[in-house]
Order: C-alpha cells, then sequence, then structure tokens
C-alpha cells in the first residue's frame, strides 16, 4: 500500500468512527439517555459535552479499526462492501465486550460506585436492565454498520453481491 493509500486509510478510518460515533450516539441519547453520563467521564455531567467525549472516543476507536484490519490477512475484505461491513461489525461487538465487559465494571469498581448509573427507559426494575442492554447492544452495531460501510466509501471499496467466497471452486447447488 502506498504512502497516499495509507493516509486516505487512515483518515477514512478516523472519519467513518466519527460518522458511525453519530449514529450510535443517537441510539444511545434516544434509548437510554446516557449523553449526560458519558460527559460525567470528564467531570462534566451535560449532553452536549457527553456527546463531545463519545465522538472523541468513537473516533479514536474509528483509527484502531484501520490499526487492527490493516493486516494481509484482512485484504479481500477491506476491498468490498460486504467485507467492510462484517469486519466494522466485529469491530464493534469487540469494542463493546471490551468496554461494557472490562472497562466500565472497572471504572466502576475503582471509583467505589455500586452501579451503573445509566438512567432506565420507562419501564423500572428488572426489564429496564434488558432495555438497555439491548439499546446499548443496537447502538454497537448501528457503530460497526456505519463505520464499516462509510470505510468502505472512503476507501473505493467494490459492492460485491454474491453468497460464496471469493476463490471457491463452485457455488453451492450450481
Amino acid at each position: 500500500m502506498s504512502q497516499m493509500d495509507r493516509t486516505r486509510a487512515w483518515t477514512s478510518g478516523a472519519i467513518a468512527g466519527l460518522v458511525g460515533g453519530v449514529g450510535m450516539g443517537v441510539v444511545l441519547q434516544f434509548g437510554t439517555d446516557v449523553m449526560a453520563i458519558i460527559g460525567a467521564l470528564v467531570g462534566v455531567e451535560s449532553a452536549p459535552a457527553g456527546w463531545a467525549v463519545h465522538l472523541a472516543i468513537a473516533t479514536a476507536f474509528g483509527v484502531l479499526f484501520v490499526a487492527a484490519f490493516d493486516r494481509p490477512f484482512f485484504d479481500e475484505l477491506r476491498t468490498t462492501v460486504s467485507g467492510c461491513l462484517s469486519l466494522g461489525v466485529a469491530h464493534s461487538a469487540a469494542l463493546g465486550l471490551l468496554t461494557g465487559g472490562v472497562v466500565l465494571p472497572a471504572s466502576i469498581a475503582f471509583s467505589d460506585g455500586s452501579s451503573l448509573p445509566i438512567a432506565a427507559l420507562p419501564l423500572p426494575g428488572v426489564t429496564a436492565g434488558i432495555e438497555v442492554g439491548v439499546v446499548i447492544a443496537v447502538s454497537h452495531l448501528v457503530y460497526g454498520l456505519v463505520l464499516g460501510g462509510t470505510f468502505a466509501h472512503r476507501v473505493g471499496a467494490t459492492v460485491d453481491v454474491r453468497w460464496w467466497p471469493a476463490g471457491a471452486a463452485e457455488e453451492p447447488g450450481s
């Protein structure tokens, strides 16, 4: 990959992360109203601060997307739209598991907090925890799809409509 292509890939990752962060943020804002809590991570419990923090992190994770998948093993996937979408979803799923399963519990433990301070959806109690989990999972799916799609568009990935891996001897049923 030439230096110009590499620079385009890094820039595309940052832009795709930012655009994906907007999509994810909309789901989080209207699904859980969590943006003020995200702002509290930097000491300002407000929605605008939460959006600023969220978009900065989403942009950084877009750059991490390029760092993780800029490997020869992923060359074929990075050249197609469906491959970029797949990588985006895998990336966001890994981020969701890492941030929700390791980083968030660790930060709560270090701050002597006992529970996640997320404003629940209209139904309090047990179902609220499930609903918040579903909203967070959907928001990560949105992030991955928008990240992968935006990255594919920026790097000029080809649109591929096939249900069988490239290079396979023949498609099933032929």
